[in-house]
């Protein structure tokens, strides 16, 4: 009889295809358990780096298999078991994750030997609330290595690769399944490790992210109570996944509670009916910041079938980052995690573009929702953008109303399509409103009163021509409050204290309105002083970009030197070395622009915080990086990574940072040494930047501290010759906390040493 033949040989091919990474095959595991209407799986893993004695065991209390079901379903690749029906589990009704039939590759990937004990649970009709014991038991043991030695698949009954052995007595009387694979076909590194538990923190969506929210979260109701995140039955106890051993989650904290956020969006659509609804509002948190913050409801008709149902939760941040684990937003199948995951590198709603680029000043994509409701946004709200890290979301799918969504073939994500882009172009309006309704909140004008109007407009009649008006007012309030107090001093002497009433009252409108002049003008003066600290530095970032062009310039050539070479090996090598300078260009360009971006953005000047000033000045430092490598300069941050500024803004550290590296670095001598530390003392927060090269007189130090009072005698080849004005503007900023700067004596092998320290309290 002529038939196929199959080579051996597919097990591997179809590993690589379809289970290409462990995390992979782990969680290909854990929905097994799921589809087998387990409530709890223990994913353990032991002596992981030593590949040879190392083990990994998923076990899990689902109905477990007899014999029959074990050959038809785990020993089938490609099997229908969970295409019959109406695909659903057979107690707890829940919608079959898996659809392949290729799960149990998963154990191929993982091991070269696996061992199967299961216990198959009695006769339940489907909507109990739990599992009969156990009435039968099969043990089987699968020889992977054994068999990919031999040729055909047809070899593997007599081989002995494969061995099955049923029993009507279980071992236990509850009903499950475990599998222990050993030994391990690859020694999980430290970095595998660390990526499995990255990804293990969002395999499931996290509860802030579908649960009820607490109450007093949000200012307003939002679209659910709870989010429905799987196709269920009432009768479904739940799915829990335990991490153990090597693979312990440990003492991850992660996110629990929805008042870290500023912001809450919720979107939803249902494909029967053709709705979208969005919903967001601020939280609690936000409007202890920004009290007159309002939220936004929106629905509309789209059709039916218009694209998949969905629904969706996303969480912001305006002054902070959520953790690196679950930052981003997720998409979920039947609960489970799919791509693409919204962290950086699969920027799926390309919220890191936009971000990265503020090429969009306003938020065109809003434009699609028509609504007569919405308010405009002003006119640079796209610069308040922010990228992934400060998004936490989840948009959850459910098979059976997402028709269109076409998973790739090893069921990690889906094909690109219109169903996919459908669900992008939603869920990224939900966050663009975000975007607007915060923009607005934070940049709303402020109505001026007629008599403040008035006030100014005499005190710009009467002002001499080379004094401000409102100068003018502030030292005119001064003179009358001064002449109030005399007048009250004179009376008490007098024993007058009826005067003295009467003066103390009449000196009331001049504090107040030197009040409100601090509240207008003075949050303004950190923004100025910013801004001229950016100024300041312009003159670098001018050189940094005319020296990218020349070397532009010069990568052109060597392109057109390469072209005209006759040997094809030396072209290519040519070609390649090029490309890399060009990738070097492009990620010196990016990095420069990601910190100007950072240094020049909303939030650096929004709110104080206590900053961690190791990663803010290394933020900094690659600002300089070309001038540093160019002059081979060393570099050396000793400030530790959890030390922490007073709470102070964003761009004001930056600033200071700014101005004393550019300064170290101009008069650093080749192959000389920069050197930052900090410390804690005596309820100072002390930074120490010293440097190598060109000394300063202690003695005549603090005039560079004054206005124009230059530091640079000769222009520096990138970073030009300064203005005067990069301490002053420093001076100010740390001085604004009641702290100093000044020149010190330098410590041993250095030159020149410049400390500031601000007090902690």
């Amino acid at each position: 009889m002529t038939g196929f033949s199959v080579d051996t040989k597919l097990f591997q091919e179809l590993g690589q295809l379809l289970v290409s990474k462990e995390s992979i095959a782990l969680v290909e595991l854990i929905k097994n358990a799921y589809d087998a209407d387990a409530t709890l799986v223990t994913v353990t893993g032991l002596n992981l780096g030593d590949a040879e004695n190392g083990r990994i065991i998923v076990a899990d209390d689902g109905v477990g298999m007899n014999g029959d079901e074990f050959r038809r379903g785990f020993l089938t690749i490609a099997g229908r078991t969970k295409n019959d029906g109406d695909r659903r589990s057979p107690v707890f009704g829940r919608r079959y994750t898996g659809e392949k039939g290729v799960g149990r590759l998963a154990s191929h990937k993982l091991g070269m030997e696996v061992e199967v004990q299961s216990r198959k649970a009695g006769p339940v009709q489907r909507g109990a609330t739990a599992l009969p014991p156990a009435i039968s038991e099969v043990k089987a043991r699968i020889d992977w290595r054994a068999i990919e030695k031999l040729e055909t698949l047809d070899q593997i009954p007599a081989s002995g690769a494969v061995t099955v052995v049923e029993s009507a007595q279980p071992t236990k009387p509850s009903s499950g399944t475990t599998l222990s694979i050993a030994p391990l076909r690859t020694a999980w590194s430290g970095r595998i490790r660390s990526s499995f538990l990255k990804e293990a923190a969002t395999l499931a969506p996290l509860p802030l992210t579908w649960k009820k929210l607490p109450d007093g979260a949000v200012s307003e109701m939002l679209l659910f109570d709870e989010l429905p995140i799987r196709d269920l039955h009432s009768s479904d106890p739940g799915f829990e996944v335990v991490f153990g051993g090597d693979l312990s989650v440990g003492d991850r904290l992660l996110p629990e509670d929805a008042a870290a956020a500023n912001w809450i969006a919720e979107v939803s659509f249902d494909r029967e009916t053709g709705k979208l609804a969005i919903a967001l509002a601020p939280t609690a948190r936000e409007l202890r910041d920004v009290p007159d913050a309002e939220g936004f409801r929106f629905e509309k008709l789209l059709g039916k079938n218009a694209g998949p149902s969905f629904t969706g939760r996303i969480l912001q941040k305006s002054n902070g980052i959520w953790p690196p684990e679950v930052s981003g937003v997720r998409l979920f199948m039947e609960g489970f995690r799919v791509s693409p995951y919204g962290e950086q590198g699969n920027d799926w709603l390309e919220l890191d573009h936009d971000y990265l680029s503020r090429v969009r000043r306003t938020l065109t994509g809003l434009a699609i929702l028509r609504a007569d409701d919405l308010p405009q946004g002003i006119d640079t709200e796209g610069v308040s953008t922010q990228g992934n890290k400060a998004y936490l979301g989840a948009v959850f799918l459910q098979r059976s109303s997402s028709p269109g969504l076409e998973m790739v073939v090893s069921r990690e994500g889906f094909l690109p399509g219109a169903a996919l882009d459908f669900i992008a172009e939603w869920t990224r309006v939900a966050v663009d409103l975000i975007v607007r309704f915060r923009s607005l909140a934070r940049n709303k004008p402020k109505e001026v009163r007629p008599e403040t109007k008035l006030a100014q407009r005499n005190a710009s009649n009467r002002s001499d021509v080379n004094e401000t008006p409102t100068a003018f007012r502030v030292r005119d309030n001064a003179i009358e409050i001064e002449r109030k107090f005399s007048s009250i001093a004179q009376a008490v002497e007098r024993n007058d204290f009826q005067t003295v009433a009467r003066e103390a009252k009449e000196l009331q409108p001049s504090l107040s309105e030197i009040r409100e002049m601090a509240d207008q003008f003075g949050s303004e003066a950190v923004q100025w002083r910013v801004l001229a600290s950016l100024g300041t530095e312009l003159a670098a970032f001018v050189h940094e970009i005319n020296s990218v062009g020349l070397q532009i310039s010069v990568l052109a050539r060597e392109l057109e030197d390469a072209l005209t070479m006759e040997d094809l090996a030396r072209t290519r090598s040519a070609i390649r070395k090029t490309r890399q300078r060009a990738l070097d260009l492009a990620d010196r360009i990016r990095r420069n622009a990601i910190y100007l971006v950072d240094a020049t953005s909303f939030e650096g000047r929004s709110r104080r915080a206590r900053i961690l000033l190791r990663e803010h000045f290394e933020a900094v430092r690659l600002f300089f990086d070309t001038r540093i490598e160019q002059k081979g300069i060393t570099v050396v941050n000793t400030i530790s990574a959890d030390f922490r500024t007073p709470p102070m803004f964003p761009s004001e550290i930056s600033g200071i940072f700014i101005n004393l590296l550019s300064n170290a670095v101009k008069f650093t001598d080749d192959g000389g040494r920069i050197e930052v530390t900090a410390r804690d003392r005596d309820g100072f927060c002390e930074v120490q930047m010293s440097n190598t090269g060109t000394g300063v007189d202690l003695s005549r130090a603090r005039r560079f501290f004054d206005a124009f009072q230059s530091t640079t005698e000769r222009p520096d080849a990138i970073l030009g010759q300064g203005m005067g004005m990069g301490l002053t503007i420093t001076r100010a900023f740390v001085q604004e906390y009641g702290g100093d700067i000044d020149f010190v004596a330098p410590p041993p092998g250095f030159a020149t040493s410049i400390r500031f320290k601000i007090p902690v309290r």
